[in-house]
């Protein structure tokens, strides 16, 4: 039997005994119900009828006594016409309430009569019946002093309508009589109702007993039979999976050749076969990483050697670089030292012509030292590997506006820098060089013009994932079409002399920022300043250097 076929008949089992518990419930509460019913619907109106029954009697007898002192009045009291005709007004009141009253007496006993006629004829036991047929009788006595009493009242009513007053001691002898028959009646009915309704109530309280302890029984041995098949199913998978689990301890330690029982034939036989599979396939894997670990072994030893080849390459190329600018510089510095002769000792003897070949050897001279500085930064910069370090780029930002403090003053610079600046993760000796090159820009092409003060403004911006710099000028600008040359290698858009410089240093500030991860662009349109954006992400942690 398979394992959901076990499981499908454990819950079909629990659904029969939840609705064998439940039909039970159902019939016994019916009984529960029926009596309580019985209580409401029978003994609690009947009491409501008694008791209607013994009020209206109460005001009868309050009309009655209301009557006889109104009759002593006007027999044996001298009252004037206002007077007598006031005291026979409220007799006819009296006489309309105790009329409305003797009917709805009469409606009530009727009632009662009809309810205990119903009853009687669904009645379970004989004891039931008799006591039925007592509250019968009962109530016919009841109806025959009621109606001795009435007529009696009735007959006072009309001697009065007919100027006869005075009521004999003998009526109100007999009125009393009725009365205190129609208490003692009404009285043996309460009791025979209260009787009753103790009955219900205590069949009721029987049904309860009998459901609980049903239930209880039911629930006990719904219990322990639930308890025996779970255990039952439990046990015929809880094995398998206890070889299951030492099978992939094994697995786990390196034993690929364990193997399980597949005799099963549920889902636990299934999985068995498959994990027998598995087992061999992992085995077969294990060969094959084996023999690809020997290859990547080798591949590790050769990237190695290839790792110490490049390192030599690299000095070498270190070497040769500096021994090229040294090679560069040397023909450069004999024409300086010509150029510088020419210019201290003929500059005043040659004309505008002259002067002005002389003063462009110069420059060209500066330039290429100029453009063999950048390139050995470039080269520098590029290949180097420093630690990333956390850094207040706060105090940074300290150290470059002290070196940059002569070209501020000189400039008449109004530089801000933001309070908020943060601490990051980055390689501090290429993002110093990154902050120098481009608050030196903004310096650069934000002075020269004598109507405008230079402005510049460093800002940050705190992202998700990333902090943004902002380093703005109110300098120059720099047209859209030109925003991606600018940080081509050596690429200046502004070719004349009022602006120095070779155009490496945007170059720089893109390769550093490319290094951290970065991007970095600029807004700026001619004439009107320029912005320059750079991100450095939060995800960068410290590390060592390597080349």
């Amino acid at each position: 039997m398979k394992i959901a076929t076990k499981i499908i008949a454990l819950i079909t089992f629990f659904l029969l005994i939840l609705a064998v518990n439940g039909i039970i419930s159902i019939t016994l509460l019916k009984g529960v119900g029926r009596e309580l019913h019985t209580v409401v619907n029978k003994d609690v109106v009947l009491m409501q009828s008694a008791t209607m029954i013994t009020k209206q009697q109460q005001q009868k007898a309050i009309i009655f006594e209301r009557l006889r002192r109104i009759t002593e009045e006007l027999a044996y009291q001298q009252v004037n016409a206002a007077r007598k005709e006031h005291l026979l007004f409220h007799i006819k009141l009296a006489r309309k309430d105790f009329d409305a009253l003797a009917k709805e007496g009469a409606l009530n006993i009727v009632n009662a009569k009809v309810m205990v006629s119903q009853s009687m004829s669904s009645a379970a036991t004989p004891k039931a019946r008799q006591d039925l047929e007592e509250v019968t009788s009962v109530l016919k006595e009841i109806e025959k002093a009621h109606i001795h009493y009435d007529a009696m009242a009735n007959e006072i009513f009309k001697n009065v309508d007919a100027a006869q007053y005075e009521i004999s001691p003998e009526d109100i002898n007999q009125i009393q009589t009725d009365e205190r028959k129609l208490a003692t009646e009404l009285q043996k009915l309460l009791d025979k109702i209260q009787v009753f309704t103790q009955i219900s109530v205590t069949n009721a309280g029987k049904y309860e007993t009998t459901t609980q302890y049903l239930l209880w029984t039911i629930f006990i041995s719904s219990f322990l039979a639930s308890l025996a098949l779970a255990f039952s199913i439990i046990r015929s998978f809880n094995e398998p999976l206890r070889h299951l689990l030492k099978a992939t301890h094994q697995i786990g330690s390196g034993n690929l050749s364990v193997k399980l029982d597949e005799s099963s034939k549920d889902e636990l036989g299934i999985l068995s076969c498959e994990f027998n599979r598995m087992s061999g396939q992992l085995a077969d894997a294990r060969d094959k990483l084996e023999q690809q670990s020997k290859v990547l072994q080798f591949n590790l030893d050769l990237t190695a050697q290839q790792k110490k080849d490049l390192e030599k390459i690299n000095q070498e190329l270190d070497r040769f670089v500096h021994t090229v600018s040294h090679d560069i510089r040397s023909p450069l510095m004999g024409i300086a030292w010509y150029a510088d002769f020419l210019k201290t000792h003929h500059y005043a003897n040659l004309d505008k012509k002259g002067q002005d070949s002389i003063n462009g050897v110069c420059r060209g001279v500066d330039r290429s030292n100029a453009l063999i500085n950048d390139l050995l930064a470039l080269t520098r910069i590029s290949r180097i590997r420093n630690p990333y370090q956390e850094v207040s780029t706060a105090s940074m930002l300290e150290d470059l506006v002290a070196t940059l403090d002569y070209k501020i003053k000189q400039n008449r610079v109004d530089l801000h820098i933001d309070s908020t600046m943060p601490t990051i993760i980055c390689d501090p000796i290429k993002l110093k060089e990154v902050f120098l090159n481009l608050m030196t820009n903004a310096i650069k092409f934000s002075s020269g013009r004598p109507d405008v003060q230079p402005k510049v403004t460093i800002t940050t911006l705190n992202h998700a994932d990333h902090y943004e710099f902002i380093i703005k000028d109110n300098g120059i600008g720099i047209p859209p079409e030109h925003h991606e040359d600018i940080f081509a290698m050596f690429k200046r858009l502004d070719v004349s002399e009022k602006y120095e410089g070779t155009g490496a240093g945007l170059s720089i500030v893109k390769s550093v920022i490319d290094d951290h991860g970065g991007k970095v662009w600029v807004i700026s349109e001619q004439g009107h300043g320029s912005e320059f954006h750079f991100t450095i992400p939060k995800k960068l942690t410290v590390s060592n250097a390597s080349s």
